[in-house]
C-alpha cells in the first residue's frame, strides 16, 4: 500500500523522489520505510531525528502540520549530511494523520535551488497523507507492524514508458532502485569500522534492493577464504567455502585466479545446493549466480557470491549494479585491512612498554587495568609499575607523559626505565622524582610528564609518597577512612630544571586500598570526594575484592571522555606485615613450554593445602588448577605465574600469563564440536567465583573455593 501511495504522489507532484517516513523501533528517529525514486532521486536522509524540526519530515511528524523547507538551510545545521544531498535539493513533507493517530510522514523531493513548492502541490501532499493514514487505521488495528525497517523498501517510478521509447528510457526506470543502494553503499562503507559491519551493510542492501536470494562474501587470509557474512546460503556449502584453497576448483576460486566477474545457473549442479531451502521448499528451485573477485588494484582481497532465483530475467541491471557494487566493498576491505594492522601495531607498542606482569610482593596484593584512548592509531603516555626492591619494600609509580603520539610514547619509555633504575639504587620518591625530573630536561624532548611516586614497607605498613603534577592516589583504610595528608604537589616533570620535590609519609592499616589513576580513570579538575565516591561503590559491590574492585571502578568512570584520553589504574591492598603474610601467600614460576608444569603445579598446591589444614579441597582446587594452568600453557605461549593465597573464608588461585587475551568459556548451542575450551566450563561449574583480571600486559586467570 505504502509503495503505491509513494508512486502516484511522485507521478502528481513530478518530484524526483517520494518517501514514507515511520517511527524506529526503540529510537527517538524517523525512518524511511518505503521510497519511490527516479534515476536521479538521490537526496533521501534515511533516518531522521523526531525533535530536529529543521528535518521537514520530522516537523511535519511532531507538529501536524506540512512543511517546506530547502537542503540549504538543512545543511547549514548539518553538514555531516552533505553527501546525501550533493546538489540542492526542496523537500516538502506532510503528516500521515487520520482519527486522531498520526503514523509518520510523507516527502516530496526536487532538485533545484529554492524551487517554489506551489499551494496546490502542498495541499495533494497532504490530501495524500491523510489518505495513506486512513488506509493505515485498519492495518494498525490488525496488529501490522508501523515501524520502518533498517533498509527502506526503493521502487522505481510508476511505468509510463512506452515501447516507441526505446530500450534506454526502459533501463533508466528499472535500475533507479538499484542505483540508489549503490548511491547509498558508496556513502556508508567508508565509515565502517570492521569487516563484519562493511558486509552487513551490503548484505542488507543486495537483498533489499537488487532482491537477491542468497549472498556469501569472504575475505582472503593467508591463503584461504574466510566466510565474513552470509545470507541464506546452505551451511554446507558455508563450511566448503571456507575449507577452499586456490585449487579446490569452486566458481570463487577461479573469479579470483581471472580476476573477473563469473556468471552460472543451476545446470551448474552447485548452484542449487548453495541455498538454503525456504520453507516447505524442496529445494529444487533454480537459481543464477554471479560471483566477483573483490580487487584492490592487482591485489585480491576476497569474493563477493549473489544468488537469484532464476525468474526468467536477463539480470544485465543487477550485473551492472554489481559491477559498480563490488568495487565499493574491495575498497572498504583494503582500507579496513589497513587500518586494522595499525590499530594492531599501535597496540603492541603501548603493550610492550607495559610491565609483563606485576610482581608478586609478600604481604601485597595488586592489580592494574589499561584502557586506552578509542581515538584510532594514536599512542598514549600513560604507564604504571611496580618494582620489588633489593633491600626489601616496593617502589608503585604512575605517569602519564604530555600528548598522544610515538613521542609521547617513547618518552614513556624513557622514564619508565629510568625510575626503575633509580628506585632499585634506593632512592626515595623525594630524590627519585627530581633526578627523573633533570634526566627528562636534559633529554630537551619538548614534552612534560606528570607522576606519582610511593615507596611502601610491608614489614612496617610505612609508605612515603611524592607527586610531580599527578594527582595523589586515594588511600582507603579497612575502615573505610581516607587519609589525606596535604602532600607538597610539585610540578609536572621537565619543567623546573632545580624544583625540589618532597615526600610525604603515611601509615597504612592492615587491609588498606591504594588507588593510584591517570585522569583518563578519574580526572583531576574533578572533586576528590567524587572519586572517593567511585572507590567506596565499587568496594561495596566488589564487596572488597582487589580484581572485582578494578573492573567496576573502569565500569563506573566510562561517562569520562574515553576518546581523548587513555587511562591507568594501579590497585594496592596491604594486606599485613609481609612475616605473617608469607606462609599463607606462595608462589611457583612455570617456564614456557614446560611440559611438566601441569604436574609440578598440582603436587605445589596439594603441599600447601596440606600445609594450611584444608586437604578437604584437594580435588576440587587441583582439578580447577589443571585446567586453568594448562589453558595459560597452550594458549598464552609464556611464562605462567602461580600464585595460591589461603584467606580465613577461601581459597584464592590466581594463574598469570603475558596473553592479554581473556580465557574461553566454550558453552554456547552449537559449539559442542570444539576442540578446546571446556575447561573454563568446569572452572564455572565448580568454583565459587572466578574471572579474568587483565595483569600488567597480560592476564590473570583466577578462582575461588570456599573453606
Amino acid at each position: 500500500m505504502l509503495v503505491e501511495a509513494a508512486r502516484r504522489t511522485l507521478r502528481d507532484l513530478q518530484a524526483s523522489s517520494v518517501a514514507v517516513f515511520l517511527p524506529v523501533r526503540g529510537q527517538p528517529m524517523l525512518g524511511a520505510a518505503v521510497a519511490a525514486v527516479e534515476p536521479l532521486g538521490i537526496g533521501l536522509m534515511e533516518r531522521l531525528p523526531i525533535d530536529d524540526e529543521v528535518f521537514p519530515s520530522a516537523a511535519a511528524y511532531k507538529t501536524g502540520r506540512p512543511k517546506v523547507a530547502h537542503s540549504i538551510d538543512t545543511l547549514g545545521k548539518h553538514p555531516e549530511f552533505a553527501a546525501f544531498a550533493p546538489y540542492p535539493l526542496t523537500v516538502a513533507s506532510a503528516p500521515l494523520e487520520s482519527a486522531g493517530k498520526r503514523f509518520g510522514a510523507i516527502a516530496a523531493f526536487w532538485p533545484g535551488i529554492f524551487r517554489k513548492v506551489r499551494s496546490g502541490e502542498l495541499d495533494r501532499l497532504t490530501a495524500g497523507g491523510r489518505e495513506v493514514a486512513r488506509e493505515l487505521v485498519p492495518l494498525a488495528a490488525a496488529g501490522i507492524s508501523m515501524q520502518a525497517g533498517e533498509v527502506p523498501l526503493v521502487v522505481a517510478p510508476l511505468s509510463t514508458v512506452s515501447p516507441s521509447s526505446g530500450e534506454d528510457a526502459v533501463w533508466d526506470a528499472e535500475t533507479a532502485p538499484l542505483l540508489y543502494h549503490v548511491q547509498q553503499l558508496a556513502l556508508r562503507l567508508p565509515s565502517a569500522l570492521s569487516l563484519e559491519d562493511a558486509v552487513h551493510e551490503v548484505n542488507q542492501r543486495v537483498v533489499a534492493g537488487l532482491k537477491a536470494r542468497a549472498t556469501a562474501i569472504t575475505s582472503l587470509e593467508n591463503g584461504r577464504l574466510r566466510v565474513v557474512g552470509s545470507s541464506g546460503c546452505s551451511q554446507a556449502f558455508l563450511r566448503k567455502l571456507e575449507a577452499s584453497s586456490s585449487c579446490s576448483g569452486m566458481p570463487e576460486e577461479r573469479a579470483m585466479t581471472e580476476r573477473r566477474q563469473l556468471f552460472f545457473e543451476t545446470a551448474h549442479l552447485e548452484a542449487r545446493s548453495r541455498v538454503e531451502p525456504a520453507g516447505g521448499n524442496d529445494g529444487a528451485e533454480e537459481y543464477i549466480w554471479i560471483v566477483s573477485p573483490l580487487l584492490a588494484g592487482r591485489r585480491v582481497l576476497g569474493t563477493c557470491s549473489i544468488g537469484f532465483t532464476a525468474d526468467g530475467r536477463h539480470f544485465a541491471a543487477e550485473r551492472a549494479a554489481l559491477n559498480a557494487l563490488v568495487p565499493l566493498l574491495g575498497q572498504a576491505f583494503e582500507r579496513i585491512r589497513t587500518q586494522d594492522a595499525s590499530h594492531a601495531l599501535a597496540r603492541q607498542l603501548q603493550q610492550a612498554l607495559l610491565p609483563r606482569m606485576l610482581p608478586s610482593i609478600p604481604g601485597l596484593v595488586s592489580t592494574s587495568r589499561y584502557v586506552p584512548a578509542s581515538g584510532g592509531l594514536e599512542l598514549g603516555g600513560d604507564w604504571y609499575d611496580l618494582i620489588p626492591l633489593p633491600a626489601g619494600g616496593v617502589t608503585a609509580v604512575i605517569g602519564d607523559v604530555e600528548g598522544h603520539s610515538t613521542a609521547a610514547a617513547v618518552v614513556m619509555g624513557q622514564l619508565r626505565s629510568a625510575v626503575r633504575a633509580y628506585a632499585t639504587d634506593g632512592l626515595s620518591p623525594g630524590p627519585l622524582l627530581r633526578r627523573t625530573n633533570r634526566l627528562l630536561t636534559e633529554l630537551r624532548t619538548e614534552l612534560f610528564a606528570t607522576c606519582c611516586c610511593a615507596l611502601l614497607d610491608p614489614e612496617t605498613g610505612h609508605m612515603r609518597v611524592a607527586t610531580a603534577g599527578h594527582p595523589f592516589p586515594l588511600i582507603r583504610q579497612m575502615s573505610g577512612r581516607y587519609l589525606d595528608p596535604q602532600p607538597d604537589v610539585g610540578p609536572p616533570l621537565g619543567v623546573d630544571a632545580e624544583y625540589e620535590y618532597t615526600d610525604v609519609g603515611v601509615h597504612l592499616e592492615p587491609g588498606a586500598l591504594v588507588a593510584f589513576y591517570t585522569d583518563g580513570f578519574l580526572r583531576a579538575d574533578l572533586d576528590c570526594e567524587m572519586g572517593r565516591g567511585v572507590i567506596d561503590t565499587a568496594y561495596a559491590v566488589s564487596h572488597g575484592q582487589l580484581e572485582a574492585i578494578g573492573d567496576e571502578v573502569v565500569k563506573r568512570t566510562t561517562v569520562f571522555p574515553r576518546a581523548v584520553d587513555d587511562a591507568a589504574l594501579l590497585l594496592l591492598r596491604y594486606e599485613e606485615p609481609s612475616a605473617q603474610a608469607r606462609h599463607y601467600v606462595q608462589r611457583l614460576e612455570i617456564p614456557r613450554r614446560d611440559l611438566r608444569g601441569v604436574q609440578r603445579a598440582r603436587l605445589f598446591l596439594r603441599e600447601w593445602l596440606s600445609a594450611w589444614y584444608i586437604e578437604a579441597l584437594d580435588d576440587d582446587a587441583q582439578l580447577l588448577l589443571s585446567e586453568v594452568v594448562t589453558n595459560a600453557l597452550v594458549h598464552a605461549d609464556s611464562d605462567v605465574d602461580l600464585r595460591v593465597r589461603r584467606y580465613p573464608h577461601h581459597l584464592r588461585v590466581e594463574v598469570r600469563d603475558s596473553d592479554p587475551h581473556p580465557a574461553i568459556n566454550v558453552g554456547s548451542p552449537g559449539e559442542d564440536q570444539a576442540e578446546g575450551g571446556r575447561g573454563m566450563m568446569i572452572v564455572s561449574a565448580l568454583a565459587s567465583a572466578w574471572g579474568n583480571s587483565p595483569s600488567g600486559r597480560g592476564k590473570t586467570v583466577w578462582f575461588e573455593l570456599p573453606l
